[in-house]
């Protein structure tokens, strides 16, 4: 937690600012993981969490994959009074995940593993004020469509308003920026095994072969079995009023965690991944993913509830 430089944050009538952490029920996840490159999300990470000088580590990706997520959360409420006894609410997040590493400077070892929620679309706008300004979360409000089952997981979709293409003559509309359609294959639930073991395998290849594995590391993946978490890393940052400095500017980080797995699987058959180019968010520049058409990579479901807690500050522009 930083220090309060401009005093204590007023939690006035009409601000929808709620205090974490906060508990989500029922959250139902598709987990799709994508082909980028490895150069690409490593620039993105250049341009936001190591933006803030720091001599002691660094962050890398750790990967040339993103996974892409969609979750249904069936219920959401802050565990803090007097917020806690508003009510609750329904949120869905479609996030694109990058797997970080934090490396020492000295001596070039991983020394914590992170999820980095780089890009978040979400479907309320509660959710999307708390999320940035609370935590930091680069979110933006869709349009999206996904199943209500697991057995039908068929058809997801995600559409954005934005300007598109750029031009002085465009006026903000809804595109689609992506879908997700299910293809059957015909496998065998034994050629599915041999194939979730070679995606395994190919994800593996992919990350990234010059960074050290610590003690301090095997520790955090150890501590999983027993107490699983999810440690999130965050880029949270407010302009000045011209959008030209920034009066506030930190890398956070914020553990999920879990409470209890409902159910847990991988997804049947193969899914095609179609990426739409739109100026406002270009995938392909932000992270390496074609335009157009690939196969996702070991899609699964999972359904469980978390505890959401607080940001912590790693490192601080100040």
């Amino acid at each position: 937690m930083s220090e309060a430089q401009y005093g204590t944050y007023q939690h006035f009538f009409g601000n929808p600012i709620a205090k974490p952490p906060c508990r989500m029920i029922n959250a139902m996840m598709y987990g799709f993981f994508v082909k980028g490159t490895h150069v690409s999300i490593q620039n993105y990470v250049d341009q936001t969490l190591n933006s803030i000088t720091n001599s002691e580590f660094s962050f890398k990706a750790l990967s040339s994959y993103c996974l892409l997520t969609f979750t249904d959360i069936e219920n959401i409420a802050s565990k803090v009074e007097p917020f806690r006894s508003y009510g609750w609410m329904q949120e869905t997040d479609i996030i694109f995940w990058l797997p970080i590493a934090q490396v020492d400077s000295m001596t070039n070892k991983m020394t914590h593993l992170y999820w980095y929620p780089a890009f978040i679309t979400v479907n309320n706008i509660n959710a999307l004020i708390n999320g940035r300004e609370t935590w930091g979360y680069n979110k933006y409000q869709c349009r999206y469509e996904m199943p209500s089952s697991y057995k039908q997981a068929d058809h997801f979709s995600l559409s954005l308003e934005t300007f598109n293409p750029f031009s002085t003559d465009t006026k903000m509309a809804w595109h689609e920026l992506l879908t997700i359609s299910r293809e059957a294959d015909d496998d065998s639930w034994f050629e599915e095994l041999f194939e979730i073991g070679h995606e395994v395998a190919e994800l593996l290849h992919s990350s990234s072969d010059d960074i050290h594995i610590s003690a301090d590391l095997l520790k955090q993946f150890l501590s999983g079995f027993t107490h699983p978490q999810m440690d999130q890393i965050l880029f949270k940052q407010f302009p000045d009023g011209f959008a030209e400095n920034a009066v506030y500017k930190a890398v956070v980080h914020s553990p999920s965690e879990i409470k209890q797995i409902h159910k847990m699987g991988f997804l049947k058959d193969e899914f095609k991944v179609r990426i739409n180019r739109l100026d406002a968010f270009p995938l392909n520049d932000m992270f390496g993913i074609d335009i157009g058409e690939q196969t996702a990579t070991l899609p699964y479901y999972v359904c469980m509830n978390f505890d959401q807690d607080g940001a912590y500050e790693i490192v601080s522009g100040a």
